[in-house]
């Protein structure tokens, strides 16, 4: 679902240290409604929660959006609504753009207002989508294998190549642009000018959330058997978070560093925060 960061370059950068412990703080009241992304906006120190609120791919204006405060207090239930499947968001400035199945919505944070709707009537399900910083947005079309790009105000097909796998997950870093792959269980960074791709890690079912850890690794979710892995520099994956015993899903994360908070939006009713420490 998004974010910033240094390039990960496999290999080449020393393992930070990473506390292998989380440590659940708190619990958001259970009015949401099959949340699938969280997303901070730093500017305003709040979280944004995207909400299906319906059947998965239903094209039923059921889907909003929230507005939760970094201790999981709700400021607003529904801050922007009207949606279909309200899925990965990417924040570029001001400017909030969400997936929504064929269309990725440009909405103004300053105005709560949509303000432009790009939209690809041959798309199949927008997933995720990130920013970088040049103002570019990158979105995974999980089920057409293929990663398109707004750029100057046209959305464009950017990736298609064997690879992909059902992307999901996407992160964009300098020059890279990182591709969670829920089929085929493996990530990929692959450059922006040239398309050109490495394998980072395998082997995590259901990929779906990537977050920077705020140093050289990664955070990534495997969405429906309800874990969070750490993902070194070398790519070595470490479980940090387990809530497959208790069923509860953990779909597209993120990760306040200097907070030290990860946000867990769970497709139920709850969003989850824990303190990695």
């Amino acid at each position: 679902m998004k974010k910033l960061g240094l390039l990960l370059m496999i290999g080449m950068i020393p393992v930070t240290a990473f506390s292998q412990r989380a440590a659940k703080v708190w619990e958001s009241d259970s009015l949401f409604l099959k949340p699938e992304s969280a997303l901070y906006d730093s500017s305003k120190k709040i979280v944004y929660i995207s909400n299906i609120n319906g059947e998965y791919l239903a094209k039923d204006g059921n889907g909003f959006i929230s507005k939760i405060k970094t201790n999981g207090q709700i400021e607003v239930l529904k801050w922007i609504d009207g949606l279909d499947n309200p899925q990965g968001m990417a924040l570029f400035k001001n400017k909030l753009y969400v997936a929504d199945i064929n269309k990725v919505l440009q909405i103004n944070t300053n105005t709560s207002k949509i303000e432009k709707v790009y939209k690809v009537d041959s798309a199949k399900f927008f997933n995720d989508v990130t920013s970088d910083a040049n103002g570019d947005i990158y979105i995974s079309d999980c089920f057409d294998n293929k990663i398109y790009k707004i750029s100057d105000g046209e959305i464009k097909v950017w990736l298609e190549s064997d690879f992909l796998s059902m992307p999901n997950g996407l992160l964009s870093r300098k020059d890279e642009v990182l591709v969670l792959n829920m089929k085929s269980r493996t990530a990929f960074a692959v450059n922006k000018s040239t398309g050109k791709a490495y394998e980072i890690f395998n082997g995590i079912d259901n990929l779906d959330g990537i977050v920077p850890d705020g140093g050289n690794g990664l955070i990534v979710s495997g969405a429906w058997q309800g874990e969070v892995f750490h993902i070194d520099s070398k790519g070595k994956k470490k479980l940090i978070i387990d809530l497959g015993k208790e069923k509860i899903a953990a779909a597209d994360i993120e990760y306040i560093a200097e907070k030290k908070l990860l946000i867990v939006p769970t497709l139920n009713k709850t969003v989850i925060g824990y303190h990695l420490e």
